[in-house]
């Protein structure tokens, strides 16, 4: 299937995300003996920025037998496989994934609204759905994009030629953050979505549009130096979320975890 890859990019991911990852997911289920509850896609292909070499960064969540819940000594709660063919497989097992959901952990809810799915198990997704709102921290949330957003230009953008790929992974936080301060609920995993939804400067827009062209049409590691246009509007967005964050207190009380409780007896049981 490689000769697909750079021949015809679009075909080669259709049929990996058809055909290899699904095989790998099968293979995750028989070697460790769980069940696939969620499988998602991450990362740029989630977000709808990938290059035409960037790998998948697969994304589960899953659930043991019965019996492995009554152990003694505490049991791995994670499973890593990376694979020849550029499919980086990352799964929780179902308790370790609630108790980050009772958290508000926005990359376990990103997995939870990412728009490429591999598997859903209906009913455990339609539970979750059910209780989202409840357990959703826009504070949280938005110091969990504030500090992305600051680490990557701690990291990769100190320097005056701003590299692409580094600087779209700012934007999404800061966009995130813009989101967040709107609507108080999880920004969109889709970039063009939060683009859309949080620029209303058409000539920045255009520009950013510009970007996510020669991103998706060039190769992962291809440098691009980004209009300063650019870097100085997110730089003032940035600013703003930093002094805003710098107000906020996170919330300190918990919501109970009944509903969740309730979700992991039933999908453990069902595993029997």
């Amino acid at each position: 299937m490689t000769e697909y890859r750079e021949d015809s990019p679009s075909l080669y991911a259709e049929k990996m995300e058809m055909l290899a990852i699904p095989a790998h997911l099968r293979s995750i289920e028989q070697e460790h003996h769980v069940k696939i509850l969620l499988a998602v896609e991450s990362g740029s292909r989630a977000w709808g920025f990938e290059s035409a070499n960037s790998d998948w960064d697969v994304r589960f969540i899953y659930v043991h037998k019965p019996e492995w819940y009554f152990k003694v000594e505490e049991q791995r709660d994670v499973i890593e496989h990376m694979y020849e063919d550029d499919v980086d497989l990352v799964g929780w097992e179902l308790g370790k994934a609630l108790a980050l959901f009772r958290k508000s952990n926005p990359s376990l809810l990103e997995w939870f609204n990412s728009p490429i799915v591999y598997y859903a198990d209906d009913d455990f997704v339609r539970r979750i759905r059910e209780v989202e709102k409840d357990y959703f921290n826009p504070v949280k949330s938005m110091y969990h994009y504030n500090h992305m957003y600051n680490k990557d230009n701690e990291r990769y953008l100190q320097k005056e030629d701003c590299d692409m790929k580094r600087f779209l992974y700012y934007l999404r936080g800061i966009l995130a953050c813009k989101w967040i301060e709107s609507n108080s609920t999880l920004p969109p995993v889709s970039f063009k979505e939060l683009l859309d939804a949080t620029i209303d400067d058409e000539m920045i827009k255009a520009k950013v549009d510009e970007l996510l062209r020669i991103k998706k049409s060039g190769e992962e590691h291809d440098m691009q130096v980004v209009d300063k246009t650019l870097v100085e509007y997110a730089h003032r967005w940035a600013d703003y979320y930093n002094e805003m964050i710098g107000s906020f207190r996170p919330e300190q009380h918990k919501t109970s975890t009944d509903a969740l409780d309730a979700i992991l007896y039933d999908m453990v049981k069902e595993n029997a």
